[in-house]
């Protein structure tokens, strides 16, 4: 599912930009005084090439006289350009930064929250934010801001020359710029919206994507790549449609500004020809006047561009704007409480509903002593998981309370908690590194012994070595080079080289055949030894040396104890033993 288009305005969605600004006041600053020094120098440059061509027109003038005035326009010139580039090493400069710590923001409000946050968000919607959406706002940052000073400025000076030659004709050359301000205030808007709904196919298009790269496996054992293009092809043809739209909408703004442009060059024209033929005016006042506006061109056409960045930016800012402001339901407390963790674990009637409505976990009470082991088994969607998420703070629960060391767990800092505890799920996720920096990941100042160690209790050793590169090779995206036991394997060496006081085991060994089971599982004995183990497993072969096993359904828990009393009950567990027993003989 999707994030939420913002709503409100461009200015309202670009006010959150301003913190980040403020950091950079001094480049902005110089920025500004840089564009302006430019511009001062731009439009003095009319002004001497019109003194020039009176000179020339005079019987007067001197070789020298000519000299001199080349002289100024060529220092003018470099001037400009000069402190144009010095404006481009400030403001542009400051946009990259500002892109930098938009990205570590991101970053930092897609890593505090909660699993809930990622069942309502797609994988590709929040890649979009860092590819288009950061993009844009840069580019608002940078660019925008720098040819929007560029455009004040130009106009300013230009239009004092202006009025200092001639008020009344300069008067006239403003005649439209009020149909300039309607035509970008009313395509502003267009833009505006229409972006928004361009971004939201481009995180269409790039969840699509990143699902389909990511199952390819899939998609190429049901023989579904066709109908996987064409779906593709069909999200690449809406976004096709959508960016075209937004084509057409801006394509109307430079037209409609050199239109109005050239209406400013027959104004010029008819009055000033009409002055210098009443003798009111020279033949290099009026050239001036020409050079002019030739320098107002591109500040004219500027506006349509920055107007189109500005409404792109804003839309952008909103919908990073929501994903910083999305709130989180797990946060570390603000005044946490020092707890020393050993793994004594009590859940005090603990419920647990994901929408307020459905009831996934119900007053579920378990005391687990430090150093002891508890197993859960049950059917699948009996919330075994869900359970154990809670311990990390995964999720929080609705009613009840998970104490740890005698503390709410929503009273410790989240690092102390996390720190303590090392979780190894069913579906291994390994990283696109070495095996050596995927075991060492939970640890990374665990030496290159320790890593070798964890694999060997892991089981993991003897397939290492007999790999290409040993600990060096690559693993691949999600451990694609690995068989599901060795990623299930590798993830549970990088939880024993973390040497947690709290190890969780999510059906960690669930693609390990029986043999390789029997062998870690005499080596987790030892692990397991003053070591709080929670082991979450459908093979009760696994669970069977618990020193407490609960049964769950439907969230609740039905039976607990021992294995030796859970079978003396003669209830779940004891016919879901007989059934496995029966399964191994037959097999």
């Amino acid at each position: 599912m999707s994030a939420p288009l913002p709503r409100g305005g461009a200015l309202h969605e670009l006010r959150r930009l301003i913190p980040y600004v403020r950091k950079h006041t001094k480049l902005v600053v110089l920025g500004l005084i840089f564009i302006t020094i430019s511009n001062i120098c731009s439009t003095a440059i009319p002004y001497v090439v019109g003194s020039m061509i009176d000179t020339l027109g005079s019987a007067s003038f001197t070789s020298t006289d000519v000299t001199w005035l080349i002289v100024k326009i060529l220092a003018l010139t470099i001037g400009s350009g000069f402190f144009m580039f010095a404006t481009r090493r400030t403001i542009i400069v400051m946009s990259r930064y500002i892109e930098e710590a938009l990205r570590n923001d991101v970053v930092a409000a897609v890593k505090d929250q909660s699993q809930r946050f990622f069942h309502e968000r797609s994988t590709g919607s929040i890649l979009a934010h860092f590819s288009n959406d950061i993009s844009s706002v840069r580019e608002f940052i940078g660019p925008a801001i720098m040819y929007t000073a560029n455009t004040i400025t130009t106009f300013a000076f230009a239009l004092s020359w202006m009025t200092s030659l001639d008020v009344l004709l300069t008067a006239a050359i403003l005649i439209p710029v009020p149909l300039v301000a309607t035509l970008t205030y009313r395509l502003g808007k267009r833009i505006h919206s229409t972006y928004k709904v361009v971004q939201q196919e481009y995180e269409n298009i790039t969840t699509h994507a990143q699902e389909t790269a990511s199952g390819i496996r899939v998609i190429r054992a049901y023989v579904r790549g066709a109908f996987e293009a064409t779906r593709f092809n069909a999200l690449s043809k809406t976004y096709y449609e959508k960016n075209m739209q937004l084509a057409r909408v801006q394509s109307l703004m430079m037209p409609g500004m050199t239109v109005l442009f050239n209406i400013s060059y027959i104004i010029v024209l008819t009055v000033g020809g009409y002055q210098v033929i009443q003798k009111t005016l020279t033949v290099g006042e009026l050239t001036q006047f020409f050079i002019y506006l030739n320098q107002l061109l591109w500040p004219i056409a500027a506006i349509g561009w920055v107007t189109s960045m500005i409404q792109r930016g804003a839309a952008s800012m909103g919908r990073l704007g929501a994903l910083y402001e999305a709130p989180s339901d797990v946060t570390s407390p603000t005044s946490p409480h020092d707890v020393m963790i050993t793994g004594n674990i009590v859940f005090d009637h603990v419920s647990l509903s994901y929408d307020g409505t459905t009831q996934v976990l119900d007053d579920i009470s378990i005391t687990v002593p430090a150093g002891t082991s508890l197993g859960i088994v049950g059917a699948v969607g009996s919330g075994k998981s869900t359970l154990v998420g809670l311990v990390p703070r995964l999720y929080d629960v609705s009613t009840g309370r998970l104490l740890i060391e005698g503390v709410d767990v929503r009273d410790i800092d989240l690092h102390v908690l996390r720190s303590s505890i090392a979780i190894v799920p069913q579906e291994a996720f390994l990283f696109s590194e070495s095996i050596r920096d995927n075991i060492r990941f939970g640890n990374p100042e665990a030496t290159d012994e320790d890593v070798v160690a964890a694999a060997m209790r892991a089981q993991l050793h003897q397939d290492i070595l007999q790999l290409s590169e040993g600990y060096d090779t690559v693993v691949g995206e999600r451990g694609v080079t690995l068989s599901g036991g060795q990623k299930q394997r590798t993830s549970l060496a990088r939880a024993i080289a973390a040497n947690p006081k709290i190890l969780i085991l999510d059906d960690a060994l669930s693609a390990i055949d029986a043999d390789t089971e029997d062998r870690v599982l005499r080596e987790l004995e030892q692990i397991m030894k003053n070591r709080t183990t929670i082991i979450i497993s459908h093979r009760l072969s696994t669970v069977q040396q618990c020193t407490n096993i609960v049964v769950l359904e439907n969230g609740r828990i039905i039976e607990s104890g021992s294995h030796a009393e859970l079978l003396a009950q003669n209830g779940t567990y004891a016919s879901m033993f007989e059934r496995q027993q029966l399964e191994q003989q037959l097999s």
